[in-house]
């Protein structure tokens, strides 16, 4: 592994903390050092997509009836496995979040490669939802309705064909591999004529669909619009059922999925969260906890009468409360580029935002299943394909029954393990002292958390089921917050310690520019950002370093 810095007597010294600034700069300083000494090396463009181009390389050729290719993928994926390992031993960066993304995504590569190589086979059964269309006289761009309403023939593409993908997914939640023939939708002949061919597009044989066909594949976690999708996203709105001859569901006049995901308002949800990310940002730098993790430094004068336990329980409620905005803005950030900023003149059927659901399941789920709620319903799904690929891998090929205890054990175990070994390599990556190992035992304790409670609320049902639903719902809330309060400490921990909350999550800051931050704070907050050229020991290492 990299070098590994302690800079600051954090476990030791007393009196008031350096600023976040000062703890930042000689972080910046430190890995410069170690890249001139060629014991670390910065995220360089394209050396580090390297992996990721020998995947989606060996994907866009065709190998459904070359046997000898498709055996292949094990060198293709023992290649990508030694060389993925490599950049996470010995790549940081002097923004110490951008390291933890540098191990996460090294870790990701990796277990992209085995869901789509090993335990899914994409050029046999994977199709996506496409649109095909054959103009006669007429614009090219919309139809009329039988009731005269125009509507814009891409839109209902998209609604068409991923409401018929959701009926062939509903039945086991998972695809099957049989090809289905285009709807057709035809408009009334005055004057034009417009025909629209919804499809299911299989593996291209033109090596330029291909090429799309694979990148969208790959960089779709969830799966909207593919034969694959994890089954939580929701439908669509009345009319597009309507349209489809399909009576609306309760569902459809929502806009939300039975686990409570929904179509996203992203734009108001995205300016507030902006504000409030900033505001949260400015606290917590000013606790030396989001700066160094656990350490005998000064708290901050707010907090000096806090018990030791009253301060833990702030720190570790705040560390919840600002992974999951910061999550959130995230993937706001996505849905806004690719929906608002490019949309669907670039991406096509892919720029629609039916594709960007919410990330979040509704609260519910936690109180009427506890901790399983917790983590699979209510927490982001982002992963949850690939977590689940080597479970289902084993019941397709008739290892283990579906819905079998096995199942069930197997499906808990490889998706935390999966999660605990992405974090892990992002605790590996980043430049501080940490402990990447508490991250795994975090997510290897989620199952076993799990089970104690389905066992115990088995044993229990005929004394549990006379209780008030509303007890219930708080025996399950309860139990929800003690597990994860006696356990996520460890990542909590890991994650301050390693400086990722020293990360400027806002490049224009409201509060800091108006003086409420530290000495040296102000309006601009990405002053440190930048790209350069970096030079390695072969051509093929150097970049655009970022």
């Amino acid at each position: 592994m990299g070098p590994k810095m302690a800079a600051f007597p954090h476990l030791s010294a007393t009196g008031p903390a350096p600023t976040y600034l000062e703890v930042a700069a000689v972080y910046r300083q430190e890995f410069y050092k170690h890249v001139a000494e060629g014991s670390l090396r910065p995220i360089v463009f394209p050396y580090h997509l390297y992996g990721l181009f020998l995947l989606i390389a060996y994907l866009c050729i065709p190998h459904t009836k070359r046997p000898y290719l498709y055996k292949a993928r094990w060198l293709v994926l023992g290649a990508i496995a030694a060389f993925q390992w490599k950049t996470l031993c010995n790549t940081s960066s002097a923004s110490i979040t951008t390291a933890f993304a540098a191990g996460l995504v090294s870790a990701w590569v990796l277990v992209l490669s085995a869901t789509w190589l090993v335990f899914n086979r994409p050029q046999f059964d994977s199709m996506r939802v496409e649109l095909r269309m054959k103009s006669g006289v007429g614009n090219g761009s919309r139809r009329a309705e039988g009731d005269g309403e125009q509507v814009d023939m891409y839109k209902d593409a998209a609604y068409a064909e991923d409401s018929h993908f959701r009926r062939r997914q509903k039945a086991n939640g998972y695809t099957n591999g049989e090809a289905e023939e285009g709807v057709h939708q035809e408009a009334p002949k005055t004057g034009s004529h417009q025909l629209s061919e919804y499809y299911w597009q299989s593996y291209p044989d033109k090596l330029s669909q291909r090429i799309d066909w694979v990148m969208d594949h790959l960089v779709n976690f969830r799966g909207p619009g593919w034969n694959w999708a994890i089954p939580i996203l929701p439908t669509y709105p009345p009319s597009v059922k309507q349209a489809l001859g399909e009576d609306p569901s309760v569902e459809s006049r929502t806009g939300i999925s039975r686990i409570g995901f929904k179509r996203p308002d992203t734009l108001p949800r995205f300016i507030a969260g902006y504000f409030l990310l900033d505001a949260t940002k400015t606290f917590l730098m000013k606790d030396p906890y989001f700066i160094f993790g656990p350490t005998t430094y000064d708290s901050p004068p707010y907090f000096e009468n806090l018990s030791p336990y009253a301060l833990w329980f702030i720190r570790q409620t705040t560390t919840g409360f600002v992974l999951i905005l910061a999550l959130e803005m995230a993937f706001l950030t996505g849905s806004i580029i690719q929906c608002l900023l490019l949309g669907p003149k670039v991406l096509g059927l892919r720029g629609y935002a039916w594709q960007y659901s919410t990330n979040w399941g509704s609260i519910d789920n936690v109180l009427n299943k506890g901790l399983n709620g917790f983590w699979g319903s209510f927490w982001h799904q982002t992963f949850r394909f690939a977590f689940a690929a080597p479970t289902n891998f084993l019941i397709r090929n008739n290892y283990i029954e579906a819905r079998s205890t096995a199942a069930k054990f197997f499906g808990l175990f490889f998706a935390f393990g999966i999660s605990g070994f992405l974090h892990l390599a992002g605790s590996v990556s980043q430049l501080p002292q940490t402990y990447p190992w508490n991250s795994m035992i975090l997510f290897l304790l989620q199952p076993i958390g799990i089970l104690v409670q389905a066992t115990a609320c088995s044993y229990l049902r005929p004394s549990i089921e006379k209780l008030p639903k509303a007890c219930r719902q708080a025996g399950n809330i309860l139990y929800t917050l003690l597990f994860l309060f006696s356990t996520c400490w460890l990542m909590g921990d890991d994650f301050a310690r390693g400086g990722v909350w020293l990360f400027e999550p806002v490049p224009i800051s409201p509060l800091r520019g108006l003086g409420y931050g530290v000495e040296g704070d102000g309006w601009w907050c990405w002053g440190h950002i930048g790209v350069g050229w970096y030079t390695g020991a072969h051509w093929w290492e150097s970049g655009i370093a970022f």
